[in-house]
């Protein structure tokens, strides 16, 4: 899910966010009181942004559907407000969103993103270029071209010549009244929506800005069902992680005698004993000692050492072939990293195996790039998929249905973060901002204009305080409420009693975690139409985008290419050497790598068999050896020789089946393999946003530079 900010921040590199949220919270809750309650204790399902800069253009966040829309041609005026314009133009965009897919089933989510109080369309409807209003699209089919006369151009075969197809941007109907999104083109991320407006929160001169709000119907993707992994993914419980799956010999021993121990390379709860001038590594526990004082012979006169000798408690020992703390490392309580295993991965698609009776593993550090093994068990962990801090709250208190918050543990937390937010800018009033906006709240819609009476009745009361309203203040607050509303205009929209609000900054920031890639959003990296220049691209069907989009979303993910910009120079690259998703298969015969020393072609017929295949296009035996070892399909120093590619004596890897490189899965891992594990430098250059480095790594040289650079640059539009 690409995931943006109403207000435009730049992209800032090295981050797992696609923005930082500092800003956008600067420019937020101030005037009307906090998410979730506003003035008069009223539910508030929003926060108000007023930027700094009110020129800047209100886009929309996602990719989406327009469901409604209000403009209105000036801003209006009611009693209530005592005559001070505030603005009313709104729109309602619904989104589909995608966390990911997993064995067990795809996690969506359908949610609404609202944004009121726009700027009235007299004073934006000037606005053109890249500052137009653009969220209304619609699509112009073809049409004869037509002559000076008015008469239709025709071809040689007297057939009427066609312009081509289009989408045409169409302005907002300024009438004041609403008016849904039926027959328009999807909206795009960053689409203009248009610009702040004046916000009614307070009586003499409105804040300059929009009341933004994202809501939705169903919270079920907060329980991560579907067991999805994205995001920051932290180890929860200390882990004892190996470079190579610990391997065990059983030795047959007497324990009457003595056994040789190698003094230089014990420790650690283990020694190192020499059976048959070979060395193995046993616990210390399968050990008895005797340690005599004697006397050493290059000690000092006089000076003794405790000179220990170990024999076997039993006849046999469970030895190690290499040694365990040299193969061992602790990995701490939220070191990051990314396990290889269901559901999120598919069996077939990570290795798993059996080893002491145990399930083993492999994890992927995404900060060294490192692959351990690890007992399955013992992998304990969370990621941003379990939405982890984030609590859901729906009122129980005595007016439980009304616009009010009265669910005595949140007016406490939000009388103390009034208080402090009055009082001081200490650390414990941020701290009470920061769960507030963790909060999932369930209350009535603001916008509904039903039950006004009995939804806001409590303001007349004499229990309400100094804000008490009177009966004639009472009517003209309804009045005005019912001018914002639209609820009730709008078809489809979820009931207005049962909708859950979300702090929408919060809800953004940890959502564009998520790297997940949409249909929709897949198809504008890898679009259906070819083009070129800034436009430039190969043309990728739907059909074929979809083959691979699943295993592109995992393979990024399982490998680290996990921020907006290493998917950019990923796609970019990829277009170059897969045409796009096209070309799993190199075109060439492959001819020209016979006997190509340097990529381990050693045998006749080695430069067809080994030709490019995947999405970075693997060629030659050495690559293909390499992760074929790596999958654990072949094993080095048995299946064949470390160092063949060096000596022509030695065992060279016998790759059987390089076709497998076309299946839809590894055809994507081991381009990701590739440039994280065998091209170590390659995501280093990616996040320098150096394309010619990132070719350099990938390649060894700078073949097509101009083509990755092009493709990169397009690229980056699309997600950065």
């Amino acid at each position: 899910m690409i995931v943006t900010y109403p207000i435009q921040i730049p992209y800032t590199a090295g981050k797992h966010n696609r923005v930082l949220p500092d800003n956008a919270y600067a420019c937020s809750e101030v005037v009307s009181g906090t998410y979730p309650m506003g003035q008069n204790r009223f539910w508030h399902g929003g926060v108000h942004i007023t930027p700094q800069d009110p020129s800047i253009p209100i886009r929309a966040i996602a990719d989406g559907e327009v469901v409604a829309y209000r403009y209105d041609e000036v801003d209006t005026v009611d009693a209530f407000f005592d005559k001070t314009p505030y603005s009313r133009s709104f729109v309602l965009l619904r989104h589909e969103a995608e966390f990911g897919k997993t064995t067990l089933g795809t996690s969506k989510l359908q949610f609404y993103s609202l944004y009121m109080h726009l700027q009235a369309w007299s004073k934006v409807k000037g606005k053109s270029g890249d500052r137009e209003v653009n969220f209304l699209k619609k699509n112009v089919p073809p049409s004869p071209k037509l002559d000076k006369k008015g008469h239709p151009l025709l071809d040689k075969n007297k057939k009427p010549i066609l312009t081509k197809a289009d989408i045409e941007t169409t302005a907002p109907t300024a009438d004041g009244q609403c008016h849904d999104g039926s027959g328009y083109c999807r909206v795009k991320r960053g689409d203009i929506l248009g610009y702040s407006g004046f916000v009614p929160d307070n009586f003499t001169a409105p804040s300059r800005g929009i009341h933004f709000e994202i809501f939705f119907d169903d919270v079920d993707f907060l329980k991560n069902s579907f067991k999805t992994i994205w995001g920051r993914c932290l180890l929860t419980s200390e882990l004892t992680a190996y470079d190579e799956l610990p391997e065990t010999i059983t030795l047959a021993v007497d324990p009457s005698k003595p056994l040789k121990i190698s003094n230089n390379d014990g420790g650690g709860g283990y020694q190192c004993v020499v059976i048959d001038k070979r060395k193995y590594w046993v616990a210390e526990g399968q050990l008895s000692a005797v340690a005599p004082e004697v006397i050493s012979p290059k000690a000092k006169s006089g000076a003794a050492f405790p000179a220990k000798q170990y024999s076997a408690k039993s006849s046999s020992l469970q030895a190690y072939k290499k040694d365990p703390k040299k193969n061992e490392t602790r990995l701490g309580v939220g070191t990051s990293i990314i396990p290889w295993v269901d559901p999120w991965l598919k069996v077939e698609e990570f290795l798993q195996k059996s080893f002491g009776g145990k399930e083993w593993i492999q994890i992927f550090v995404p900060e060294t790039n490192d692959v351990y093994w690890a007992e399955k068990s013992l992998v304990q962990y969370s990621s941003d998929a379990d939405w982890a801090g984030f609590k859901l709250l729906e009122e129980h208190g005595a007016y439980s249905e009304d616009g009010f918050v009265d669910d005595i543990g949140m007016q406490n937390i939000l009388n103390a973060f009034e208080k402090g937010d009055a009082r001081e800018s200490g650390r414990a009033s941020v701290d009470i901002a920061e769960k507030l906006r963790f909060l999932v709240v369930k209350h009535p819609t603001e916008w509904s204009k039903r039950d006004l009476e009995k939804r806001f009745g409590r303001v007349k009361q004499p229990d309400f305080g100094a804000r008490k309203l009177t009966a004639d203040q009472f009517l003209r607050l309804t009045q005005h409420i019912e001018r914002l509303c639209f609820w009730e205009d709008v078809k489809g929209l979820p009931a207005s009693r049962l909708v859950w609000h979300v702090h929408p900054i919060k809800f953004i920031e940890h959502a564009a975690k998520c790297m997940w890639l949409s249909k929709n959003e897949f198809a504008e990296i890898y679009p259906d139409q070819s083009g070129s220049g800034s436009e430039i691209s190969h043309g990728t069907s739907p059909d074929v985008r979809e083959k691979y989009r699943v295993e592109v979303n995992k393979c990024t993910f399982k490998y680290g290419v996990n921020t907006r910009l290493r998917q950019a120079h990923f796609f970019g690259q990829g277009a170059v050497e897969s045409g796009s998703l096209n070309l799993m298969l190199e075109e060439a015969s492959g001819d020209a790598y016979e006997k190509n020393l340097g990529l381990g072609n050693t045998q006749a017929g080695d430069g067809r068999k080994f030709k490019g295949r995947g999405f970075k296009q693997l060629t030659g035996r050495f690559n293909y050896g390499e992760y074929w070892a790596f999958k654990g399909w072949l094993k080095k120093g048995t299946d064949f020789d470390v160092g063949w590619e060096l000596d022509s004596k030695k065992r060279f890897p016998r790759v059987e089946n390089p076709e497998k490189l076309l299946e839809d899965h590894y055809a994507i891992d081991a381009g990701c393999w590739y440039i994280v594990k065998l091209r170590s430098k390659t995501i280093a250059a990616m996040d320098k946003d150096d394309v010619e480095s990132v070719t350099r790594a990938i390649n060894g040289g700078v073949n097509a530079l101009d083509d990755r650079v092009k493709f990169t640059t397009r690229i980056k539009k699309v997600v950065l």
